[in-house]
């Protein structure tokens, strides 16, 4: 029998793969549901799933801008979640993905 790649079993079932708008939609999804709970309830794993998530994006973004400024980055990506902490309550899911509202913060710190 030749090897397996992924290590699966003949009789072991395999999730179906999803397609990239399920994963966006699962992940939107999700971030929702994160904002939600910092902004009620205050709740810092969800937060660390958020700072997970974004600090790198706002790094890449702010890098994009400014080539080089990695202080500059840093920077901005800790302003940026520390607003996100303080302003969660201002979040409107009906408005805006997570991720608009987000980076709308980030640019709004630039300027």
């Amino acid at each position: 029998m030749a090897a397996n790649l992924y290590n699966i079993e003949q009789n072991h079932k395999v999730a179906p793969i999803m397609t990239d708008a399920e994963v966006s939609a699962d992940l939107a999804d999700h971030l929702k549901v994160c904002m939600k709970a910092v902004s009620e309830d205050r709740n810092k794993q969800a937060f660390a799933e958020l700072f997970d998530h974004f600090a790198p994006r706002l790094r890449a973004y702010s890098l994009a801008r400014e080539p080089g400024s990695s202080l500059v980055a840093d920077e901005l990506a800790q302003d940026v979640m520390i607003k996100v902490w303080n302003k969660a309550h201002t979040y409107k899911p009906d408005m805006a993905a997570v991720s608009t509202w987000i980076f709308t913060l980030a640019r709004n710190s630039r300027i």
